[in-house]
Parts: structure tokens; C-alpha cells; sequence
């Protein structure tokens, strides 16, 4: 079956989200290549929540990076996947005993620890079941991420991580050091999302280093510096901002020469980029409803989808490249709105040059392979988008449409 837009949307309908393998792949290996330095030791981590499915974790196994859950549904994911434990990170800022219990079970790479309670059920359940068990400390350092405050995982107003500039980060490192059920390996630091200033990073890694050398006077390792991931991409065609993989990696690797001289071969580099993997890879397909005059003159488009399938406009006003699929190269007659057909405003994409947009046509949205899916909810009880893979000429469904079924059927 050609994967064309038009025929993914009469094959699986509409909403749906398509993810182009081959361009997914190329990625992964660009941030490998990118990251290759003889230097420093770096290890590649996908970033799950931006879309966690069985098929796109196999693939991310396949191309040599390790999968970063923070969840038990997203750690599961991998695991039904074939992605090795080992090749497994658990995030998450109020982990649940189940959720400990499974990674220890499991005998993943790293626990990241976010906070005190998590560190003393963790050193419990360890005791439990007689096992050494790797973490990270997630810490907070202070930094106000330039990006939009929604974002923002590292400053000091966030919830994430141990701060440092009161001493709960030390107090962790020394309470770890001193237990015989828990091994301390480095320090973890995700400072927020869609971040284009580079430069912000060089300052992660300096205020890593101030706190890695200060831990290790005192007897407490941090061989493991995970800076976690945000790299901004563009978000629509003509949006100037967005980094690459390989300035991303030149920042990071001048400021580890630059703050770590000396001491390199004690040293692994760990980044978890999400969003700047899938986004790009994806696109989804609508199928236009309604085309209708405002009051105020402006031309509204209602699609059959909306904030359900993606609610990052509502939530950052976020901006996508927008085409009609059967003429994407046509001259724009004009600027439309276009909605979602949910009770609420619902707007998704602000003034979009189209041509001529009508009822029956399927509009394409691209760059859409981050969380959309994957924040998709059953707002007025519409059932989730089905996902395809695309591979060429050939496409297959790695999630269902869902049933409206499934979701009645969770009523009592």
C-alpha cells in the first residue's frame, strides 16, 4: 500500500498520527554520530513521554540508544518491547512502591531519585529484597531554563529534583553513601524543553561540576553526569529557532573539557532527547468538517480532531506547518482558523495561509510526532487517534484506533 498522505487517510482514517520510520531512524543515528567523542563516554537515552509505543522503543533499541521511562506503563512499554533492563532509566517525581518494586525486579540501569521520601522507600524495598541498587540524584540547580515557564524543569520555583543551594542535595548524596542497599553513581539534571540557547547548558554542566567535585571531597562518587534533554526544534517550516544535535553536543563537550580537564576517563555523559528525536518524524492527518464565517469576518476551519489528539496549542500555544494534503504546494487564497471540534474554544493552528480549504479535505499537520499521542486524552469522550508507521511505500498501525467501546466499558 503507498503511504501517501491522502491514502493513509482513506486506508486508517482520520484523526492519525503517522511516524515516517526511515526519517526516525535517521535521526537517532545523526544525535550517535553527533554524540561520538573519543573523549568522553556518552550514552543516548530516548525520552519516552514524548511518545511511548512498543514499535518506536524496539526502534530505538535497534539504533543503540537506551529508553527513559517515568512511569511503570512507560518502563512496561520497554520491557514487552525486548528493550535489555539494563538499557532502562526510571524517572519520576512521586514514584509509587509498585513502580520501585518493578525496577528493582527488573534490574534496570539507573533509578533517578527526585526526592527524600522516594530515597528511604527505595532503601527499604532494596533491603527487602537484598539487592544493590544504581541510582542518580536528580538535582535542582536553580537555573531558569529559556524557555516558556510551563517548561521550566529546573528552576527554583519547580518541583523536580533536590535543590542544592540549601544543602538537600548534599544531605541525599551523604544518606545514599552511608546506606549498604544503594549505590550512588552520579547526578541527574533536566533543565526544561524546547530550549534554543544553547549556551544554557554550559552553565548546567559548571553548576554539575561545582556539586560533583564538592560530593567527591567528601567521599561521594558522581562518575555520571546526565544533563537529560530539551533540545528546541522548529516547530512549523519557517520557524527560525531550533538547535542540531551537533551544537547541542559541541556545548556540551566544550564545557566537560573546559570544567572535567583532567579527570575524563572518570566521567559518563548521559542525555535523554525526546521531543528533538520524534517531533520531526511525525505528521497528522485531519479531516476538514466545517468551514464557516466568524462573526468577526475571519474563516474558520473545524476539523475532526482537536485538543483530544493535541493539546499542546491550548497549553503553549504551540505552532505547526499546516497543508492541504491533496494540493500542499497550491498559493494560499487567505488566512484561516482552525479548530478542533471539542466544547471548548479548541483553536489548534492561528491563521494559516490555505488554499481554499473545504469540507472533505484532509489537512496534514507536520512535526507533530511529540506529544500529541501521547498527552491524548478522551475529552467528550472521543477515543484516541490510531498511530501508523511508515516505511517507504508501506505503512502499518503500531496503535489501534481506540474503541468507543473501551471507553464505555471503564464506566460502572
Amino acid at each position: 500500500m503507498a503511504a501517501t498522505p491522502l491514502e493513509l487517510a482513506k486506508t486508517f482514517g482520520t484523526p492519525l498520527l503517522a511516524i515516517d520510520e526511515l526519517h526516525l531512524r535517521s535521526i537517532m543515528r545523526r544525535f550517535r554520530k553527533a554524540f561520538a567523542n573519543p573523549r568522553w563516554h556518552c550514552s543516548l537515552f530516548y525520552a519516552a513521554k514524548a511518545l511511548a509505543l512498543q514499535a518506536i522503543a524496539k526502534i530505538a533499541h535497534e539504533e543503540g540508544l537506551g529508553f527513559d521511562a517515568c512511569s511503570e506503563g512507560e518502563l512496561q512499554t520497554a520491557l514487552q518491547a525486548g528493550v535489555p533492563p539494563s538499557e532502562c532509566i526510571l524517572h519520576g517525581c512521586a514514584k509509587t512502591e509498585r513502580e520501585l518494586e518493578l525496577a528493582l525486579r527488573s534490574r534496570i540501569r539507573f533509578i533517578v531519585i527526585d526526592n527524600r521520601e522516594e530515597l528511604v522507600a527505595l532503601c527499604r524495598l532494596a533491603e527487602l529484597a537484598n539487592v544493590r541498587v544504581p541510582i542518580l540524584i536528580r538535582v535542582n540547580v536553580g537555573l531558569s531554563a529559556p524557555t516558556i515557564a510551563q517548561i521550566q524543569t529546573s528552576s527554583p520555583e519547580s518541583k523536580f529534583g533536590f535543590p542544592i543551594e540549601d544543602g538537600q542535595a548534599r544531605a541525599a548524596a551523604i544518606e545514599i553513601r552511608r546506606s549498604p542497599s544503594l549505590e550512588l553513581c552520579g547526578l541527574h539534571c533536566h533543565i526544561g524543553s524546547q530550549i534554543t540557547d544553547l549556551s544554557v547548558y554550559a552553565e548546567v554542566v559548571y553548576r554539575l561540576s561545582v556539586l560533583a567535585l564538592a560530593f567527591e571531597r567528601e567521599d561521594v562518587s558522581c562518575m555520571v553526569l546526565n544533563v537529560g534533554g530539551g533540545l528546541g526544534v522548529p516547530e512549523h517550516d519557517t520557524d527560525p529557532n531550533g538547535s542540531t544535535p551537533e551544537a547541542w553536543a559541541k556545548t556540551l563537550f566544550v564545557a566537560l573539557d573546559k570544567w572535567f580537564a583532567g579527570n575524563e576517563n572518570r566521567r559518563r555523559l548521559m542525555i535523554e532527547p525526546g521531543r528533538a528525536i520524534v517531533a520531526p518524524a511525525g505528521m497528522t492527518l485531519y479531516s476538514v468538517g466545517v468551514r464557516k464565517k466568524m462573526a468577526n469576518g475571519d474563516q474558520a476551519v473545524i476539523v475532526d480532531g482537536g485538543m483530544s489528539d493535541n493539546p499542546r496549542p491550548a497549553l503553549y500555544e504551540a505552532a505547526y506547518d499546516v497543508r492541504v494534503a491533496s494540493r500542499p504546494e497550491a498559493a494560499p487564497d487567505g488566512k484561516y482558523w482552525i479548530f478542533g471540534r471539542h466544547c471548548e474554544a479548541d483553536l489548534l493552528f492561528r491563521a494559516v495561509p490555505l488554499p481554499n480549504p473545504q469540507a472533505g479535505d484532509v489537512l496534514l499537520v507536520r512535526n507533530t510526532g511529540a506529544y500529541t499521542y501521547s498527552m491524548a486524552s478522551n475529552y467528550n469522550r472521543f477515543p484516541k487517534p490510531a498511530v501508523v508507521l511508515t516505511n517507504g511505500d508501506s505503512a502499518r498501525i503500531i496503535a489501534k484506533r481506540e474503541p468507543l467501546e473501551h471507553v464505555l466499558d471503564l464506566d460502572l
